[in-house]
């Protein structure tokens, strides 16, 4: 049995691998490991503290897998709902879809039960502002003008590490052999509202299958979904 992560998942990598220690699923393991980074407001990638879109608003993409029946479950641009990777195991287990995303995601979180809070913590907010410079979102012209924001944002957020390649990824196999991959993300900062990245997209920035292992993706979300680059690797 084995548990891996990204190094911003050393937060959680512990329980998951008690989870297995004590016999416990693949799927448990990287489920209860990525809440506790969802949990943790000085990572400003994932869940809770995650920084803001350009709006303000938090969303957060999270895709889970098992390796074994090649079923998967995801979510993207869920506002609200911390547990996103908690969400998107539901959505595997009880639906018959694959992916929700926006108001659709944000509603079946709570129809199971989730506990809707403001995710946008004092830090991430002070962060927000100073990267627009002093700009008054209500006074903002329209679209175009948010598009020239997020053009002149993407220039300087590439050369961040912080703000480009943070998202939690976890991989575990467990005593039977099965493996399971999960990873969570607030996304970009300052990304346009409903940006998706390769994190929810299967195949893209996640995928597992026992026969062959799994593979989980960190860095810049276009070009792996572009890639597929966790399916090919795999």
């Amino acid at each position: 049995m084995i548990i891996i992560a990204s190094s911003n998942g050393m937060v959680g990598i512990r329980a998951g691998w008690e989870i297995l220690r004590a016999g416990g699923s693949a799927l448990d393991a990287v489920e209860a490991a990525t809440r506790l980074v969802e949990d943790n407001p000085e990572d400003h990638s994932v869940g809770y503290g995650g920084y803001p879109n350009l709006l303000g608003q938090v969303e957060l993409d999270a895709s889970i897998m098992d390796g074994t029946t090649l079923r998967a479950g995801a979510v993207g641009a869920l506002v609200g709902y911390r547990y996103a990777i908690s969400v998107a195991r539901r959505v595997m287990e009880e639906l018959p879809h694959a992916f929700l995303v926006g108001a659709g995601a944000a509603r079946f979180a709570a129809e199971i039960g989730m506990q809707a809070e403001n995710l946008l913590t004092p830090e991430a907010e002070a962060t927000w502002r100073a990267g627009l410079e002093g700009r008054d979102l209500v006074g903002w012209a329209g679209v175009s003008d948010l598009v020239a924001t997020l053009l002149k944002r993407s220039a300087s957020i590439t050369q961040d590490p912080e703000h480009v390649t943070g998202t939690v990824n976890f991989i575990a196999q467990d005593q039977a052999g099965r493996i399971a991959s999960a990873v969570s993300t607030s996304g970009w900062a300052w990304k346009y509202p409903g940006r998706l990245g390769d994190s929810p997209v299967i195949g893209a920035g996640n995928y597992a299958d026992d026969r062959y292992g799994a593979a989980a993706c960190t860095g810049w979300g276009e070009a792996a979904i572009r890639a597929g680059t966790a399916r090919s690797v795999v």
